[in-house]
């Protein structure tokens, strides 16, 4: 697969972001997200972490990876950001996170409500003292409505929103999309508010509280079906063979093959010629009759699965490829990380300082004339710690005797006394 090697392109100026400093308090999936896409667009991202650490340092690793290995699933969501690790339950950690804030444009957080509040990390205190300041919570569920103190991640949230229902066959159990795709989005629509609440400052000079929620996202997702679900008769159902969107009529849907898989996409008008095009049209034909390709989908779509699954993939494209309608064969992620269309530009390898390579891809954002910056990898625990106490004008000797107390972790260095 080819891959382009990271290289520095930050610079002072220049960067959508530049200059905005970001307080980081996230973990697990959306809140690291939505931080590496902000860093990404060249904002100062200091993520704040437990001794401990974010969990997704340590979650699904290859059984060969080395004990101090990183996950791939943290050094995908945590790049362009430096790690400050801090206990901020230690009185002496107080005035050092407090000094931070006083300094910073943006506080992110995705910890579960009430959490940073018995810290007076909330925003109603922070934004009390510091009315310039945008302060983005990232939740489950609405803050302000009934479940806000329930757990909730994305598996959860699909099978809450209504997205699980909709995939697999009718006759089969629900089958909820294969990523965190609830996750990914909920983190864009944090990036969204928080650059609009940046250039609402710009004219006000106040800040605001960003708030989005997973939930809410998810329902958003789902706009074309819920406008459907609102205003329709009945609500969407899923159909038994093959076809994978509640609205759609045959022969929209994916399709075994005897070696594989294919997705087709194609209009009502397009079926007398799929069905010519593989021997089915005295089948196919009477049930087009008015609305049949709605009322008859599941018919229509089984006698195209049945055909379909005699074929091999590249038999089945060659043969359907003649009516115009638009096929792909599903292809696993290896293979589409290997397309020419995306490998030389979403992918980068990087050599990462525990001394493993590793590849991420990027965000897909294209800027003319501010390309996004990749000059950080995803930081080791505390790597920044020093550095960004000493930035924040924290005297040395009281950094080293923070270290001392165990109230921050600085990845095993020790302060320079010069």
């Amino acid at each position: 697969m080819a891959v382009k090697e990271a290289t520095a392109l930050r610079d002072d100026g220049g960067r959508p972001l530049s200059g905005v400093r970001i307080l980081a308090f996230t973990h697990y999936a959306a809140g690291p997200i939505a931080a590496q896409y902000l860093g990404s667009l060249g904002a100062e991202v200091v993520k704040i972490e437990a001794p401990t650490g974010d969990y997704q340092r340590g979650a699904i690793k290859e059984p060969s990876a080395a004990s101090d290995a990183p996950s791939p699933y943290f050094l995908g969501m945590n790049r362009n950001q430096r790690s400050l690790s801090i206990d901020l339950k230690r009185p002496e950690a107080q005035p050092v996170i407090h000094k931070m804030i006083s300094r910073a444009d943006v506080i992110l957080e995705n910890f579960r409500p009430g959490v940073l509040d018995r810290m007076k990390l909330g925003s109603g205190d922070l934004m009390a003292e510091h009315p310039h300041l945008v302060y983005c919570s990232i939740a489950a569920y609405d803050p302000a409505g009934p479940s806000r103190d329930k757990p909730g991640q994305d598996l959860i949230i699909q099978a809450l929103s209504g997205i699980a229902s909709l995939g697999g066959p009718a006759d089969g159990p629900p089958i909820p999309a294969g990523a965190y795709i609830v996750d990914t989005y909920t983190a864009s629509q944090a990036v969204i508010g928080i650059q609009a609440a940046l250039r609402h400052r710009d004219h006000t000079g106040l800040g605001q509280w960003v708030r989005v929620d997973m939930m809410s996202c998810a329902l958003h997702l789902l706009a074309s079906e819920c406008s459907f679900a609102l205003n329709a008769q009945e609500p969407p159902s899923r159909g038994r063979n093959g076809i994978s969107h509640s609205h759609q009529p045959a022969p929209y849907g994916i399709y075994l093959t005897s070696d594989g898989a294919i997705a087709v996409v194609a209009s009502p008008d397009s079926l007398p010629d799929i069905a010519a095009a593989l021997d089915l049209s005295e089948m196919i034909m009477p049930l087009l009759v008015g609305k049949g390709p709605w009322t008859n989908r599941n018919e229509i779509a089984g006698l195209l699965s049945d055909r379909l699954h005699q074929l091999t993939s590249n038999d089945a494209l060659t043969r359907l490829a003649p009516t115009g309608i638009l096929l792909a064969p599903v292809r696993s992620i290896d293979q589409a990380l290997a397309d020419p269309d995306v490998a030389v530009d979403l992918v980068r390898e990087v050599q990462h300082s525990y001394g493993g390579r590793y590849r991420v891809t990027v965000e897909p954002l294209k800027l003319s004339g501010s390309p996004l910056v990749f000059d950080r990898l995803a930081p080791d625990l505390g790597e920044h710690t020093v550095e960004i106490l000493l930035e924040n004008g924290i005297p040395r000797d009281s950094i080293q005797a923070l270290i001392a107390s165990g109230a921050i972790r600085t990845a095993g260095r020790q302060v320079d006394r010069k």
